[in-house]
């Protein structure tokens, strides 16, 4: 189990990995990118926020089980809800499988 210095690394570590991933997908709206480009890097952005939550979770655990008085452990939020982008492409008329071509 790594020590609570070690994962202050990986917290500042994930929090520069999730500031770049969240510069790429503005950059892709600003650029135009596809609609379903789009879609994917949200939700390769989503992943990398979780990880970044697991993380910190498990900093402010470890951070707690230092304190010499501790007695219970701190409280975490919910994590956000997942969205399912199935629908939104079934709302606008579209679904899973269509539109994608193959590019040779």
């Amino acid at each position: 189990m790594p020590d609570l210095a070690e994962v202050e690394l990986y917290c500042a570590e994930a929090r520069d990995i999730l500031a770049h991933a969240e510069d790429i997908v503005h950059d892709l709206g600003q650029r135009g990118a596809c609609e379903g480009h789009r879609m994917m890097a949200n939700q390769g952005l989503a992943a990398l926020r979780n990880l970044d939550r697991i993380i910190e979770r498990h900093r402010r655990r470890l951070t707690f089980q230092a304190l010499p008085n501790a007695v219970g452990p701190p409280a975490t939020p919910p994590p956000p809800q997942k969205r399912n982008w199935l629908v939104f492409l079934r709302q606008r008329g579209g679904h899973a499988g269509h539109g994608i071509e193959a590019h040779s």
